[in-house]
């Protein structure tokens, strides 16, 4: 996936809560920036870092500006969870996914669907289906992409609706993106949020399968480029 606007690059002057940064550009110009992923507990952001955001075309838009990659010295990381569609279709049509490479077709889920928090449904010749929810994940510990930090109201909604699928006949899979350049394999772990993570236990145990899938990121475009393996350690 190409970005469609142009990428302007600048460093990070100042923060607030994670949501809104001062991003001076290279023409010096000092401009508020949105930033789009919704992982708060993980402080991405530092002062100094590199950015490359986009001037969004919305005049209603009060923050004019969304980032879009960071660099913090780790290599470049993609906070902008609006791309996970696009990506995620773009990997299936290439034949990256290899979890699903058994499914034949792919759609995006409409509210029509009466289906709500998953995203995609895929099929094979057989007619059989797996529902698909995408979460992005950016925590790092040491070399791996670690997950889960928490869990939001939407996740538990999905947690039950996918079980309700399930009950169906339907596989459910939770697909975890880890757009960064820097890790080549996730783990599960106990230390960030024991109660999400020991609700996500709870959940695979009762057939809600994970995967996750590393991108390829440069300054012009991000790809899904490689399932990664998921490490569960020592289980409780």
């Amino acid at each position: 996936m190409e970005f469609k606007s142009r990428l302007l690059h600048g460093k990070i002057l100042n923060q607030y809560k994670g949501l809104i940064l001062d991003v001076e550009l290279d023409s010096n110009e000092v401009v508020s920036v949105f930033c789009p992923e919704e992982d708060s507990g993980k402080n991405l952001y530092e002062i100094g870092a590199e950015v490359w955001v986009t001037r969004n075309q919305d005049k209603r838009r009060k923050l004019r500006y969304d980032c879009e990659l960071l660099n913090r010295g780790e290599g470049l990381i993609m906070v902008n969870p609006s791309h996970n569609t696009e990506l995620f279709l773009e990997a299936f049509d290439n034949g990256v996914l290899e979890d699903f490479n058994a499914y034949t077709s792919i759609r995006t889920l409409v509210p029509e669907d009466g289906v709500q928090y998953a995203h995609f449904e895929l099929q094979n010749d057989d007619d059989q289906k797996v529902y698909v929810t995408l979460r992005d994940i950016y925590n790092k510990q040491g070399p791996y992409a670690v997950f889960p930090s928490y869990l939001t109201f939407h996740d538990f909604q999905t947690f039950e609706e996918m079980k309700r699928l399930r009950a169906r006949g339907a596989r459910t899979a939770f697909v975890l993106l880890a757009p960064r350049m820097d890790c080549f394999e996730t783990k599960f772990v106990w230390n960030i949020d024991p109660i999400a993570a020991a609700r996500i236990f709870e959940e695979a145990k009762n057939g809600l399968e994970f995967f996750c899938y590393g991108c390829k990121i440069d300054k012009k475009s991000v790809t899904i480029a490689n399932k990664m393996k998921i490490n569960y350690g020592n289980q409780r």
